[in-house]
């Protein structure tokens, strides 16, 4: 039996047991399966997208590493220095990261924890500890949590818009295939549409995570100082959850194309939806990250320094014309606004003051 059988068959049986399913239940058998998921499967899911981490060997991880210097500056020069990376996927981040660290005063001290549901043999070669969850993580000293495309992949619940009110989209079995069903819109939907989907026109479908004040709470109960650098694609929910996005924003990605045939080959595809920022501040703010700065990956690397990597590149003396313009294809991917330079970069604070973030746009309550 394929993988992406044992994952339909999974869900067959539970929908046989419950009738139809929330899509965040259909999305998760179908991201975390423990034998057929997307992230579960052999396979590296690289072959299917590609991250800031992947464009370049070490480049993005360099970068990381002086956004944790001026972190690490705020959380008052903690030893250990511990660093919680949420979805920890390869160790790929880790392992930058850690090779990056030798060049500042923490790097001595640096303890990396990963939070992974999938962890592979190099994910915990990479990391001094992996957990399944960040609510397995203990309770240490001052903390700077991170994570690159993690809150993207967590399960969303579908709702539509009608002339009467919300429906929600769920799941169940239409002959061979899977199919959407309307159903009652329970009041967390409402809730949360209520908040901050009113610019949605009838008609229109959002996408709804309700796991994310869950994650706020453990994050805010590991230290009394807390930076937590998020950096994922999305916006504000005015724009996350407006007209010109009123189709939604849920895609499948598999071989590098999108599809928004989300419901074809479960397992054998990534599935994303933007991600609402303003959901995230206030998640945040309800567990005592009273402090924000925001802004574009764009800005945020070229203050960090991915301008100056290349001209130390250039100085190289194994330099050549070809390995320049592959470290230039990479800093441009990175930081070009029609490219991965448009990710929204979030860096919140529990305890401390931000003021020496760089790239960032200081906001505060």
């Amino acid at each position: 039996m394929t993988s992406a059988n044992t994952v339909s068959k999974r869900l067959q049986e539970q929908a046989n047991r419950q009738g139809s399913l929330p899509f965040s239940v259909f999305m998760e058998h179908a991201l975390y399966d423990p034998s057929g998921g997307f992230y579960t499967r052999a396979d590296a899911p690289y072959a299917d997208y590609f991250t800031s981490v992947s464009v370049h060997p070490t480049l993005f991880g360099q970068l990381l590493a002086a956004h944790l210097d001026d972190v690490w500056q705020i959380l008052g020069r903690p030893a250990p220095f511990r660093i919680v990376e949420l979805g920890a996927a390869d160790g790929r981040l880790a392992r930058q990261i850690r090779n990056a660290a030798d060049s500042f005063s923490w790097g001595g001290s640096l303890q990396y924890v990963g939070v992974e549901r999938a962890p592979a043999s190099s994910t915990t070669d990479a990391l001094d500890a992996c957990f399944a969850s960040i609510a397995e993580v203990p309770v240490g000293n001052a903390t700077s949590i991170i994570s690159n495309e993690f809150f993207d992949a967590l399960p969303v619940r579908l709702a539509r818009r009608t002339a009467d009110g919300w429906v929600e989209e769920r799941v169940a079995r239409e002959g061979e295939e899977w199919g959407f069903v309307d159903r009652p819109a329970p009041d967390e939907i409402k809730s949360y549409a209520m908040q901050y989907a009113s610019a949605t026109p009838v008609g229109g479908r959002i996408e709804v995570r309700q796991s994310v004040e869950s994650i706020y709470r453990h994050a805010a109960s590991l230290a009394s100082g807390v930076v937590m650098t998020s950096i994922d694609y999305g916006d504000i929910s005015a724009a996350v959850h407006s007209k010109r996005l009123a189709a939604g924003t849920l895609l499948a990605y598999r071989r590098h194309r999108a599809s928004d045939d989300v419901l074809a080959n479960p397992g054998h595809a990534d599935l994303t939806a933007h991600v609402n920022f303003t959901q995230l501040i206030d998640a945040g703010r309800s567990q005592g990250f009273g402090c924000y700065r925001t802004g574009q990956q764009a800005d945020f690397l070229a203050a960090l320094g991915a301008g100056d990597h290349l001209v130390r590149f250039q100085e190289r003396p194994d330099a050549t014309l070809a390995t320049y313009r592959a470290e230039r294809e990479a800093v441009f991917q990175l930081v070009s606004p029609t490219d991965l330079g448009r990710f929204q970069v979030l860096t919140q604070g529990k305890g401390v003051d931000l003021s020496p973030i760089r790239g960032l746009d200081a906001l505060t309550d």
